[in-house]
């Protein structure tokens, strides 16, 4: 399923999921490698990330307006329980909501400290059982990608 985007969109997809995470640079190590579930204080200062990536980037002339939105919020979900904005389906671009399913999937397929890898077909359920909070037409898109060993 090709879900049409323009080239200069997938350049832009690319350049937000490099840069989507970069506000994590300023968060300690010790709650970034933490091995068990985040108390509510580091929770707190970990769901920071997304606004202090935007803010070490706004000032670039080099980054577009699309790229500041996807790293400020690449946490939020369609039916307004993420983060930082409380923001509803509306006011998401599709290249955040690509950009968040894309970044669910490798958190969920990569090795975390705490937690063990969850295999891709597994990885791929869980988004699709996400309804309400991600843009399904876009899960479905993103199978094919999922699934590819």
């Amino acid at each position: 399923m090709d879900i049409g985007f323009a080239s200069l969109d997938v350049r832009r997809l690319g350049l937000a999921a490099t840069l989507h995470d970069i506000g994590k640079a300023h968060i300690p190590l010790s709650i970034l490698d933490k091995p068990g579930r985040l108390d509510p204080r580091e929770d707190e200062i970990m769901r920071r990330h997304p606004v202090i990536g935007y803010e070490l980037l706004k000032d670039s002339s080099d980054i577009s307006p699309e790229i500041l939105d996807a790293v400020r919020h690449h946490h939020e979900y369609l039916d307004g329980s993420g983060y930082p904005d409380a923001l509803t389906a509306p006011e998401i671009s599709d290249l955040v909501r690509l950009l968040t399913i894309s970044d669910i999937f490798a958190a969920l397929i990569e090795s975390r400290p705490y937690r063990p890898v969850m295999p891709r077909q597994e990885a791929y359920k869980f988004l699709g059982d996400m309804d309400g909070k991600l843009e399904l037409s876009l899960v479905k898109a993103f199978r094919n990608v999922a699934l590819a060993a």
